[in-house]
């Protein structure tokens, strides 16, 4: 029984790092990701100290935050503002934008 569990457990954990690999596109998402740059600078890496930098992010965590936004999750003026840019995003649109920034280097570029 034990065994059969973790056997359980490892095709699992497996097939689910395979999902998250698998979701987003960095190429495409740098294409995608062009209105992002006025506020998040074109790495994700932005000089505004009212706006995160969000190059080498966890995609995960990245996808999770526009998906709020776009859920009306947060809200005040930001939230309501990165509402509407979310607005216009698929789900696919979300993840490749996400894999994109999580694929920068985190810190200050060069």
């Amino acid at each position: 029984m034990l065994r059969s569990l973790g056997t359980l457990c490892a095709v699992l954990l497996s097939t689910h790092v395979m999902a998250i690999e698998g979701e987003g596109d960095p190429s495409i998402g740098k294409q995608k990701a062009y209105t992002c740059q006025f506020c998040h600078g074109e790495t994700g890496y932005t000089p505004k100290k009212d706006y995160p930098h969000i190059n080498g992010q966890n995609t995960q965590y990245l996808y999770n935050v526009m998906k709020s936004y776009q859920a009306g999750e947060r809200t005040g003026a930001m939230g309501n503002m990165m509402r509407q840019q979310m607005s216009v995003l698929s789900d696919q649109d979300m993840k490749d934008i996400a894999a994109f920034y999580a694929s920068q280097e985190r810190g200050k570029p060069q």
